[in-house]
Parts: structure tokens; sequence; C-alpha cells
């Protein structure tokens, strides 16, 4: 069964439509030209004062003062701290505050200071560290020397090198012998610290 097709006409003006197409949508207002201006400067944000930091080194006591052989040995009351701290204070300290707390201590303004005496252990401990340092200096130069003898390039110098740093080590070795060790030591004088002695004359 055929289907008839309804359609509907309208009276459409093609005029109309042209007119709306062409039409803007909306219309902008006229602006003024731009003026151009210096720029100008960012603004600056001053802070406001802030109090002076506060020296952690500053130090209010000192106390216990001993001369030692490199400085003197203190406590000191730093304001940083609650309690005293042990410091060295030595002439060339790179720090202002550890100089002037030895020339304070120097000055004997904190009252008598007394020298410090090492005990025992650490005097024998300092003996046999300065005795083993000493004999691998002794056998480094012997070695130096013996091996030139053993295979016959020795001149007469190294032969008596070689007996020289010889005989050295042996009183290194003596040295515990000694009747007070360690409290006084009468130290062996190297071969080198000879030859020095005698170009320096």
């Amino acid at each position: 069964m055929a289907m008839k097709k309804n359609t509907q006409t309208t009276d459409v003006d093609v005029g109309d439509i042209e007119e709306q197409v062409a039409a803007p949508v909306f219309d902008l207002p006229e602006l003024p030209p731009p003026v151009l201006t210096a720029l100008q400067p960012a603004p600056t944000w001053m802070p406001s004062e802030l109090p002076d930091p506060v020296d952690p080194f500053s130090y209010s006591d000192i106390k216990n003062v001993v001369r030692m052989p490199n400085g003197f040995q203190c406590s000191v009351k730093f304001d940083a701290w609650d309690d005293y701290r042990i410091f060295l204070a030595c002439a060339d300290d790179v720090e202002a505050h550890g100089r002037a707390i030895h020339a304070e201590c120097k000055s004997g303004k904190r009252g008598p200071t007394p020298d410090y005496l090492p005990t025992h252990a650490e005097l024998l401990d300092a003996a046999q560290a300065r005795i083993a340092r000493e004999l691998r200096r002794a056998n480094s130069e012997v070695t130096k020397y013996q091996d030139r003898v053993d295979v016959d390039e020795a001149s007469d110098v190294d032969v008596a090198q070689v007996k020289a740093w010889k005989k050295y080590r042996v009183n290194l070795n003596r040295i515990p012998e000694q009747a007070h060790f360690p409290h006084p030591i009468v130290w062996p004088v190297a071969p080198d610290d000879v030859s020095t002695a005698l170009v320096s004359a």
C-alpha cells in the first residue's frame, strides 16, 4: 500500500535570511588609542628590623684552668649551653673566642694556673708511640742503603749509612731498658739529624 508523504511548505523570504547572516552579532565600542607610559619600578619590600643574632660562643665564666703543652685546658660557661664545657684554648686559634679565652687564661685573671703533669700511663704511651715511629723510619732507611750493599752498588757513604741507621735502631730498642723509663728519656740522635747539624754548622 503506498504511503503519501505529507509535506508542508512555509513562505520564507530568502532576503531576510541573507540580511541576518550578513549582520554582525554585536557591535564593538570605539576605544581610544593606547597611551604608552614609562615602566614603573617594581615595589620594594622592606623587611622589619631584625634583632642582632646571638653569638653562640659568647661566654660568662672560665674555671679549672690548667697549662698544657699546646695551650690552656679549662672549663668554659658558654651562654649557648646550660653547663660548662671543656675547652682547649690556643694562642693561634682560628676563632676569635679561642684566642680571647687563651689571653684571659694567660693573664692570670682566673687565678693561679698549674702546669699539667701527665700520668705514668700517658708518658708510657707517648714514649712507645715515638719509639715505634722512629723504628719505622730507621727500617726504611736501612732497607734503602742495604739494598745498594747487597747488589754491590754501594758507595762508602752508603755503607756508613747502613751502619749508622742500624746502630740507631739498636739504640731505639734499648730505650725501655733505661733506669727511669718512661719519665726522663735519653733519646738517640738519628743519622740524618747528625748530618743536618753538620751541614748547618
